[in-house]
């Protein structure tokens, strides 16, 4: 964990990492008892499908409260970065950064 010049908390996760975050953070924790069974599968299990819905409901829980939540990958040696996916596949070589003034 980082903090920017702003104050912000900043945190950065490579793939698997922020699968784990998504896990731990939403599944653990989950009102919602299909939620909760997957945190019994192993992630190889889990489809695309519900790590991107689970990555659309960590963006909308980070903006929030305030804060960002954006994905980069490099493309012919330049980072670019992606406010959401914009595919049906999981994008397994992004990075991942959340902004929020203060974290929880």
């Amino acid at each position: 964990m980082v903090h920017d010049k702003k104050g912000r908390v900043v945190l950065s996760f490579n793939n698997d990492s922020f699968k784990h975050y998504l896990l731990l953070k939403y599944v653990s924790k989950a009102s919602d008892p299909e939620w909760e069974e997957v945190g019994f599968v192993t992630e190889k299990l889990i489809s695309p499908e519900f790590w991107i819905q689970l990555q659309d409901y960590a963006r909308a829980d980070v903006e929030s409260q305030g804060g960002k939540l954006i994905g980069y990958e490099m493309v012919n040696e330049e980072l670019v970065s992606h406010e959401k996916i914009n595919s049906d596949l999981w994008p397994t070589n992004w990075m991942w950064v959340i902004q929020k003034q203060n974290f929880q």
